[in-house]
């Protein structure tokens, strides 16, 4: 499974939701965890307790001796756990999607990003293998090593420069957290009316398979693609009660009516 120049041994800095998905698709490549660190002391043993690695105190206190270091830090954090490093002979890569990667410059050369462009909850399975693996580095030979790591937990593995993961990140913003949102505010309505939220759940699937077969653009449908007034009128009133929402409603409704028949 292995060659010689594969990255073997990964230790994790950070212990959320990327840093415990990566965990465990890392594992069951069966690639070793060393060393463990996160500020959070209760989160570092509970970690380390589950996958099996060694919990440290601080990031001096990582060992070495090991193939790659993962930064599985918030975005503003990536810059400083980077430089508080000694990595040795160690990679150092970050997982975030917007921050460039001559942030790890200051780090030294064998330096790159190990993005997955997923959506990552603790308590969900996701299936790794089809998870799009960004990676990006300025040494050829590092990229082959972090190409080669991605191979073995996914089958989608991409190489993207800093500014065109920016605009992935950017976008993914858009249909999953953006949409995420829309999702919570139609919660809220049927909820006031004691209507259940699973009603709108094969529109949604079937929102999102439409997108793989065709362009958005080509997707849409609804009344203000048909500029249907009296609806959107009515759609209105219903709000009334949500007036935040009917402005975000309002905003989105515009913008499709300008889209299609302006």
């Amino acid at each position: 499974m292995f060659e010689l120049n594969d990255i073997r041994t990964v230790s994790l800095v950070g212990t959320g939701n990327v840093a415990t998905h990566l965990a465990r698709a890392l594992l069951k490549a069966q690639v070793r965890l060393l060393d463990v660190y996160s500020p959070h002391r209760a989160h570092v043993v509970e970690f380390a307790r589950a996958f099996g690695c060694n919990p440290v105190s601080s990031l001096q206190d990582l060992t070495t001796d090991v193939d790659l270091v993962l930064l599985c830090v918030p975005d503003d954090q990536v810059s400083k756990a980077g430089t508080a490093l000694s990595p040795g002979r160690a990679i150092v890569a970050h997982t975030s999607g917007i921050v460039g990667l001559d942030r790890l410059k200051p780090v030294g050369t064998k330096t790159g990003v190990f993005y997955p462009l997923q959506t990552f909850s603790k308590k969900r399975a996701v299936d790794f293998s089809a998870v799009p693996m960004c990676i990006e580095s300025h040494d050829p030979e590092t990229f082959d090593k972090l190409t080669q790591l991605a191979y073995k937990i996914s089958n989608n593995v991409v190489a993207i420069s800093s500014s065109e993961r920016e605009l992935l990140h950017l976008t993914a913003v858009m249909v999953n957290n953006f949409t995420n949102v829309l999702y919570s505010m139609a919660n809220d309505i049927l909820n006031e009316h004691k209507l259940n939220f699973d009603l709108l759940l094969p529109l949604i699937q079937e929102t999102a398979a439409k997108v793989a077969e065709m362009s958005p653009t080509e997707a849409q449908t609804g009344p203000a693609r048909r500029n249907d007034s009296l609806t959107l009128t009515r759609h209105r009133e219903l709000l009334n009660r949500f007036p935040h929402y009917q402005e975000i409603y309002d905003l989105i409704t515009k913008h499709i009516i300008k889209t299609y028949h302006e």
